[in-house]
């Protein structure tokens, strides 16, 4: 279980985003400063809002299917573990606790996705809007985010500087514009940018990792297992070290081991993830060390 959950899953979004991505840029880069045209700009954003909306669709079928698959793989995965600890199940354990966690991942993960396809129509219409009042000369550019009005600034302040005529500021916005739309930077998430590709691959590993390890503790819960093993992966990563490959008790009860205070994914697109164990199979594991 140290690798990611159903990579095929994964790779069926970043398909779909990818696409997506490369037809949205397609469609802004035929808008410019020096042609623009209302007529041709309103057809881009009316595509682009199509585009969006396939996304929205294709994110919502993917979460309900993967995120219940990985969940179901990995509880298989820990019961079998358990029972061939020879640990057996409890008899006051919710079982409705696996549907209500299934459900809770899931509607986070489609948050995330469309909060993303949100974000990619906003700096459509952002960049649409840059364009227009570029070609009219307007050096009035809505908020991309504060790099890029830390870039504009500085674009503008050159040209004064160098007694530049204001369209020479003008086509360098437009270039710098299409600079980042051509290298796909459509999501915003946080104070960040992300190409469709990277964003839709990071929401799947983290949250396929987030659902893998709250199936194997409600496995646990289910068969009263206490002890599980973080896996290890060799890392050099600050957040992920002091965790990798040591056991920890979920409940803190554990005369020896302490509580596992925070689960993996520790991070976005983090590799590690939990097992079940036991005292019987510790001991065994130091004895073939």
């Amino acid at each position: 279980m140290a690798k990611i959950p159903l990579r095929d899953r994964i790779r069926e979004l970043e398909r779909v985003y990818s696409g997506i991505g490369k037809q949205l840029k397609e469609e802004l880069l035929k808008i410019g400063a020096g042609n623009y045209q209302e007529l041709e700009a309103m057809k881009v954003k009316e595509k682009a809002e199509k585009l969006i909306k396939r996304l929205n669709r294709e994110a919502i079928r993917w979460a309900n299917g993967s995120i219940t698959e990985a969940y179901k793989e990995s509880y298989i995965i820990s019961k079998t573990r358990l029972e061939l600890l020879g640990i057996s199940q409890t008899l006051n354990f919710d079982r409705k606790k696996h549907r209500r966690t299934v459900e809770d991942i899931r509607g986070k993960t489609i948050d995330d996705l469309l909060k993303a396809n949100l974000s990619i129509k906003q700096n459509v219409d952002t960049y649409l809007y840059l364009m227009r009042t570029a070609s009219q000369g307007v050096m009035q550019i809505q908020e991309f985010g504060l790099d890029d009005e830390e870039a504009i600034e500085g674009i503008i302040a050159a040209a004064i500087k160098e007694g530049k005529r204001p369209g020479y500021a003008i086509n360098l916005i437009r270039a710098y514009f299409q600079g980042k739309i051509g290298d796909g930077q459509l999501i915003k998430a946080g104070s960040r940018t992300y190409d469709l590709k990277y964003y839709s691959r990071m929401v799947a590993r983290t949250r396929m990792r987030k659902v893998q390890t709250e199936a194997v503790k409600n496995t646990c819960e289910q068969y009263g297992n206490d002890l599980v093993q973080v896996s290890d992966h060799s890392t050099e990563c600050e957040i992920c070290e002091p965790y990798e490959g040591e056991v920890f008790s979920l409940s803190g009860r554990h005369p020896e081991y302490p509580q596992l205070d925070e689960s993996p994914p520790w991070h976005p697109n983090c590799m590690h993830n939990i097992l079940p164990t036991s005292e019987e199979a510790i001991e065994v594991s130091k004895r073939w060390q």
